[in-house]
């Protein structure tokens, strides 16, 4: 059936919450991605896709999450045509998910819905840090803490579509505390709640490195994500400043050159290439939170 004004076929909108498990927490944004693509693909699920070229489904992450990180509630909008019961949907995509994905729930949202990645104000992770009895002197993990929260600036770099920048990471922390030790699994646990705006995002695994507990770092764990079209979200995020992309820009950056429409850069020789050296957790996250 059609709609015999604009002869579109009827369209659906499903959001759904879904948990990205420690099987699966290294792959990488693309891959989770292909992931959904092909489990909805085998779940025989009428998924829509875009007119061009190289056609892509309409999937979109509210917030995709770097290499090493899981998730306990992450979403993603999903349009179908034509139209599928919510609960056939849930039962063919949990029939077909792999290991370390795990389907919470769905739902319909309306066509015209913003865009969630535009919606975006906070996130809240637990940093899990992995010691043995003793690796970590009592104590040294709160001092850390107190020493983050002592500055006013925290610079740090990322990199997007290939060129590095300086970024202020401290105005996007609002709240870093040690919340003990678990001696049966032998973990230290961190709640973090940072901004998560375009632009101005704060990044867990920047946190860690900032802290100096790169090599024990298990796991960044995504708890839950804050949205501006929610009222409690807007409430519960009101008690923290809202900070933008040029409050956190480096102010030295030299002024950014428009690169002409089809001039690729400069690519740089092996001669030139500093040589690979051992990564950081920081440094092994994916950049998709610029």
């Amino acid at each position: 059936m059609t709609d015999n004004q604009n002869d579109i076929p009827p369209r659906q909108r499903v959001r759904l919450t879904y948990e990205k498990g420690e099987a699966i927490k290294f792959i990488s944004h693309q891959d989770e991605f292909r992931l959904w693509e092909r489990t909805l693909r085998r779940a025989d699920l009428p998924l829509l896709y875009k007119q061009g070229f190289n056609p892509q489904p309409h999937i979109q992450f509210a917030a995709p999450l770097g290499l090493g990180m899981t998730g306990q509630a992450e979403l993603i909008d999903v349009t179908f045509s034509p139209p599928v019961e919510l609960d056939e949907l849930a039962r063919r995509i949990r029939e077909k998910l792999p290991p370390g994905a795990l389907l919470h729930g769905l739902e319909e949202v309306a066509l015209k819905t913003k865009a969630l990645q535009g919606l975006t104000i906070g996130a809240d992770y637990t940093i899990v840090l992995f010691a043995e009895p003793g690796e970590i002197a009592d104590g040294l993990i709160q001092t850390r803490i107190d020493e983050f929260w002592a500055k006013s600036e925290e610079w740090r770099q990322r990199e997007r579509g290939g060129e590095k920048y300086r970024y202020n990471l401290r105005p996007l922390i609002f709240e870093l505390r040690y919340e003990g030790y678990d001696p049966a699994s032998e973990e230290h646990r961190i709640f973090l709640r940072v901004q998560q705006r375009p632009g101005a995002t704060g990044r867990p695994d920047e946190v860690v490195a900032a802290l100096g507990l790169d090599d024990l770092a298990r796991t960044l764990r995504r708890d839950c994500i804050y949205f501006e079209d929610s009222p409690e979200d807007v409430a519960l995020m009101a008690a923290y400043p809202v900070v933008t992309q040029a409050e956190v820009a480096d102010p030295d950056a030299p002024p950014k050159v428009k690169r002409r429409r089809g001039r690729k850069p400069k690519r740089v020789t092996s001669e030139a290439a500093e040589p690979p050296g051992r990564k950081s957790f920081a440094e092994k996250a994916a950049d998709e939170f610029a």
